[in-house]
């Protein structure tokens, strides 16, 4: 065998030896896709990787560790260092934190356009487009402006005929249209054990809310939140603008929404609430469906 052969050999040797690590480094998956456990962690360390390449490993890839106290025993005594172990429950520690704050928690280590991550609190709209998921957070319109109809008419039979009040949003069209039906969300909470016990009042479930359809007018979107005549008076968007929907509970704080029936062309919202709050305007979840492109 002459020189070169040797060292071709040698390289072609090296080659091999790096795939294998990396291989096993990686769980023989993607680097897209793996999940690093307290095995891999093993692993890497007994194929002689420096402890600063496996904690930088462990902080930029998502785990699945088990940190309980025998585990932590077993790590120790297959000799994986110090400065690993405690990479391993830092991480530990962050995934169960976004984990039981998925409503609203630390979302900067999860994938936004997956539902079962963790998301900051609120509505989002869930597409799927050539393949890939997308979440598209929905931004509340304020309605600043209110109309009341019907107060001559009113006035003129003694109070028997209603008064209605409307919120009215401006622009014709929601900024986030969308072309399929039914359109899927989820909904996000913060406060997700509020309930009976609770001595201030938290919005905790979508049933709380109503779906809407808007009446389009020239420049404006309008629905009415109370009408009252001389023998009482009703709050609530009323039941021909409603639209029905399913809700199921994914888990604290989360849900998947989803209109009973599909939407036709309009614009339609996510309204909570008995008329205008505090603040003196409406605040509704747009959106538009356009089916006809």
């Amino acid at each position: 065998m002459n020189i070169h052969t040797l060292k071709l050999a040698t390289l072609l040797l090296s080659i091999l030896f790096s795939t294998a690590v990396l291989s096993l480094a990686q769980g023989n998956g993607t680097s897209g896709s793996e999940v690093l456990t307290n095995e891999n962690v093993i692993t890497m360390v007994k194929a002689g990787l420096a402890p600063g390449i496996i904690v930088n490993k462990i902080r930029t890839s998502k785990t699945n560790f088990n940190t309980n106290t025998n585990e932590l025993i077993q790590l120790q005594q297959t000799r994986v260092p110090a400065e690993i172990i405690n990479a391993m429950v830092e991480a530990s520690t962050a995934t169960s934190t976004a984990t039981s704050h998925t409503g609203a928690g630390d979302v900067s280590r999860t994938d936004p356009n997956d539902p079962l991550s963790a998301h900051e609190a609120g509505i989002y709209l869930y597409e799927e487009i050539d393949g890939k998921k997308k979440m598209t957070q929905l931004e509340p319109s304020v309605s600043k402006q209110t109309k009341t109809g019907g107060i001559f008419a009113s006035a003129l039979t003694y109070g028997i005929m209603k008064t209605k009040v409307k919120a009215a949003l401006a622009g014709k069209n929601a900024p986030l249209q969308i072309s399929n039906s039914p359109p899927v969300f989820y909904f996000y909470f913060e406060a997700k054990n509020a309930g009976l016990s609770s001595n201030t009042y938290y919005t905790t479930s979508p049933s709380e809310f109503v779906l809407v359809k808007f009446n389009d007018k020239s420049n404006t979107r309008e629905i009415t939140i109370l009408q009252a005549n001389a023998f009482g008076a009703q709050s609530g968007t009323m039941d021909k603008s409603a639209r029905g929907f399913k809700v199921e509970k994914l888990g604290p704080g989360v849900y998947k929404v989803t209109p009973q029936e599909d939407l036709n062309d309009g614009e339609y919202g996510f309204y909570n609430g008995g008329g205008v709050g505090p603040s003196g305007g409406t605040k509704i979840f747009d959106f538009g469906i356009k089916l006809s492109r």
